[in-house]
């Protein structure tokens, strides 16, 4: 027992200090004035625009056929928790009132975990190399849930037709890209290597600049300890996390494939919606409030749910 909660701190320690160094070193950067906290938008459309969906394309793309094959086990997983977890945000969001543009990057927000920025950074602490593709399934199918939810209500703001609208969201870098990595390698067809050495730059900039982006946002906002806020904290740290622990008891999938569903799903919110909040004009109160919330919740909630997916599943 001693030797298992020493082998346990050791990995917790190692897979949360660079990430919580990472986004502390952003947010004392920009508290201290360090970068100009009010000006993210190039650094956000970059990782949103370009590395986060070249990473999670270039992820599944040169993963054997068999692999992603194995990883698309979870997807029933992945998709039932997503769709749970969206649903109450957007029920609640239109209980409270909320313009249809701040109630989209709500549920954008509290649904979709930040998984590029914190998400890559801990697979890659906690895993090794190779992590990333259980990391990018679990992106494409909240992409294809939530995100294409939250585009989609976007998209219709501006006077688009619901098809026009899907259209739009489906052809967005952090749809169409993940999407289409998934193709090619479920089809067997080989990429370039000479394409992906020159994407590998892009995705590679991904997990710090992601969790750095983050930290920098959150010196931007203040905690306010809001019913919203509050809600975001339970239904992305505390429910996702324990609907993914209970579908894996019940579904019985490989072990170390229910550790990597869980501390997925245990990542608290993106800064997608916090950054469109600012594209928008609107929102930026309700998702910047969640994101501030839930990723200082992290601070107990990760550690804690890495702990139970090892002693359950191991990863």
């Amino acid at each position: 027992m001693p030797a298992l909660s020493c082998f346990m701190l050791q990995t917790l320690l190692f897979s949360l200090a660079p990430v919580f160094f990472v986004l502390g070193l952003g947010y004392v950067a920009g508290w201290r004035g360090w970068v100009d906290a009010r000006a993210t938008d190039m650094l956000g459309a970059f990782i949103a625009q370009f590395a986060l969906p070249i990473a999670l394309f270039l992820a599944i793309v040169s993963a054997p056929r068999e692999l992603l094959a194995l990883e698309l086990l979870p997807t029933t997983i992945y998709g039932a928790v997503f769709l749970v977890v969206l649903a109450l945000s957007a029920l609640w969001a239109r209980r409270q009132g909320f313009s249809p543009i701040t109630a989209a990057l709500y549920v954008l927000t509290v649904g979709m975990p930040n998984l590029g920025g914190i998400g890559l950074g801990l697979f890659q602490s906690l895993e090794g190399p190779g992590s990333e593709v259980s990391l990018a399934v679990a992106n494409l199918v909240g992409t294809l849930t939530v995100m294409l939810f939250a585009f989609m209500r976007l998209e219709m703001q501006r006077g688009g037709h619901p098809s026009r609208a899907l259209g739009a969201a489906l052809l967005k870098p952090m749809t169409i890209l993940p999407t289409l990595g998934f193709a090619i390698a479920l089809a067997g067809l080989p990429f370039p290597a000479l394409a992906t050495a020159m994407l590998k730059p892009l995705a590679q900039a991904t997990g710090g600049a992601g969790m750095f982006l983050t930290g920098v946002i959150l010196s931007t906002q203040a905690l306010r300890l809001t019913r919203a806020s509050l809600l975001g904290v339970f239904l992305a740290n505390i429910l996702r996390p324990a609907l993914a622990v209970a579908l894996c008891l019940a579904l019985s999938l490989p072990p170390e494939m229910e550790g990597r569903i869980v501390v997925a799903m245990a990542i608290p919110a993106g800064f997608v919606g916090t950054i469109l909040s600012a594209v928008y004009g609107q929102g930026g109160r309700e998702s910047g409030g969640v994101l501030v919330a839930t990723t200082f919740a992290s601070i107990l909630t990760l550690p804690f749910w890495i702990a139970v997916a090892t002693l359950l599943f191991g990863v």
